[in-house]
């Protein structure tokens, strides 16, 4: 406490001041506890004049990555990028060489790092030579079958991913920093068709571009993602909505190929792969029986065939149950539609009734065929 002096000037005061006394006789100082903080700032902040260099700080640490797709500029504006851009797929490319995979320092510039990288997860393999030296590293990922499952699933595949640890020497000092590479959705999906191709016998899709793969708002077009693989599909969908005169129920819209094995289908190469095919239904068909049911199919189907596609295809399940892109025969005079369904009710093909074919009918697939793409390696 200050003892004030009521007998003296107004704002005077007599007696000791709450401080210490000063510090060497410096009256600028007044503790040994706002001493050591100023010093632990200074080490903090280093020696840094204003508008100089800090001859004390740490230096700034940067990694960045390349691979065989960064090098692509449809894809990424430079060659090297940050984690957070980084594109890439493991396994083996159309040379059948495993894909390579680099790192380097890019600050502290030509800086030079000893390196140790490791795969999260065993289904990003292994890595045959995981550590080195030098500015740069390349690294190759090696993956199995086992570790690369191709079995039917309606479940997203977990993405590759490699922790990247660098302990870098720069002007006498060492410096550790670590980072994570991890693909992306577009990525993950791409990696199921190198994975595919290289295990999967009749396999021969390419591996899809990056930029096929897209955002939709309608659940029913995707597979086992958020994202969609489309070259043709919402075209398609679009077209025949448009004839059709209503929206139209997709049963089955892009397959990832794990989940175009866990929807049955026997085709290796089956057009819903690639985003350009389509199974639909009438809205309701599952409560329409009878005529009012074959007609909504009916309607279905030559809206389809009216649209620019390779095959249109009347299936329950996998099958064809008509044959492909077949116009349906039109009632006459002769051939009568008694019960008003379209369809005449005499008409057959391959010994069944027209009638009953689209009874049992499923579904309308259309599809267009791949596009000529070559692959993307």
């Amino acid at each position: 406490m200050l003892d004030p002096n009521p007998a003296g000037p107004l704002g005077s005061f007599t007696g000791k001041a709450v401080s210490p006394e000063p510090i060497q006789g410096e009256t600028n100082r007044f503790s040994k506890k706002m001493e050591n903080a100023g010093t632990a700032a200074d080490q903090q902040l280093g020696d840094k004049p204003a508008g100089g260099d800090c001859a004390t700080c740490p230096p700034r640490l940067r990694l960045e990555h390349r691979s065989q797709y960064t090098a692509k500029t449809r894809y990424s504006e430079k060659e090297w990028v940050v984690a957070a851009k980084f594109i890439f797929l493991v396994g083996k490319d159309v040379s059948t060489k495993f894909r390579t995979l680099s790192v380097r320092v890019a600050e502290p510039e030509g800086a030079s790092a000893t390196w140790e990288v490791k795969p999260i997860g065993d289904h990003s393999g292994k890595i045959a030579k995981p550590t080195g030296t030098g500015n740069r590293f390349d690294y190759t990922p090696e993956v199995t079958n086992a570790q690369r499952p191709i079995t039917a699933s309606r479940k997203p595949n977990p993405p590759v991913q490699y922790s990247i640890k660098a302990t870098i020497s720069h002007e006498g000092k060492s410096h550790e920093i670590t980072e994570i590479v991890t693909q992306d959705e577009r990525d993950i999906i791409r990696q199921e068709y190198v994975d595919q191709r290289m295990w999967r016998r009749g396999f021969t899709l390419h591996v899809p571009y990056r930029t096929r793969i897209k955002e939709t708002t309608r659940a029913d077009l995707r597979g086992n993602y958020q994202l969609i693989l489309d070259s043709a599909m919402t075209e398609l969908l679009t077209a025949t909505e448009a004839a059709y005169g209503a929206s139209v129920y997709v049963s089955s819209g892009w397959r990832n190929p794990r989940r175009n094995l866990a929807a049955g289908s026997e085709v290796p190469n089956s057009n819903h792969q690639h985003g350009g095919a389509l199974d639909m239904q009438p809205v309701g068909a599952k409560q329409m029986t009878g005529a009012t049911r074959r007609s909504a199919y009916l309607r279905l189907y030559n809206a389809a065939r009216s649209v620019r596609s390779r095959v249109v295809l009347l299936e329950k399940g996998p099958k064809a149950v008509y044959p492909s892109s077949a116009a349906v025969p039109e009632p006459t005079p002769k051939t009568p539609d008694n019960n008003e369904d379209g369809i005449p009710d005499a008409a057959t093909s391959g010994g069944s009734k027209v009638e009953s074919l689209f009874d049992i009918a499923s579904h309308v697939h259309i599809d267009r065929a791949a596009p000529d793409e070559a692959d993307d390696d």
